[in-house]
């Protein structure tokens, strides 16, 4: 067999994945868009209620947005990798998706969780013997 001088035997990554950078990047921001709105949608009964300040809705809609963005442009990608179309494909990018959020929640409350044990007051008690 011999080799062409034809571009379209030397594949592309672009050919390989059929998916171009910019979909899921497109689709990273989607997510991020939708994540921040449902959750700003939940906290405002909270601030309303006076459950929440507004800073702290502004850091949960931040914090959400970035973790369904992530979970989407992630889930995107493997599902475009895996199959190019087809109900596989969205059961992949589902799957991916939950497993890269549910890292990242775990990730980001870990990291918070250790910020407030460091910064919280030490009660100090002295025994009498």
């Amino acid at each position: 067999m011999y080799l062409s001088q034809y571009k379209q035997q030397y594949p592309t990554q672009q050919r390989l994945t059929n998916l171009p950078v910019g979909a899921i990047a497109t689709m990273g921001l989607v997510g991020a868009m939708l994540g921040g709105v449902v959750t700003a949608a939940r906290d405002m009964r909270k601030v309303n209620s006076g459950a929440m300040t507004r800073s702290e809705v502004a850091g949960d809609v931040i914090k959400e947005a970035l973790g369904t963005g992530l979970a989407t442009a992630v889930g995107t990608a493997a599902g475009g990798v895996v199959f190019r179309n087809g109900p596989l494909a969205l059961a992949t990018m589902a799957v991916v998706g939950v497993g890269t959020k549910y890292l990242y929640d775990g990730l980001v409350n870990a990291a918070c969780d250790a910020k407030t044990a460091d910064t919280a007051p030490v009660k100090v008690t002295t025994k009498k013997a």
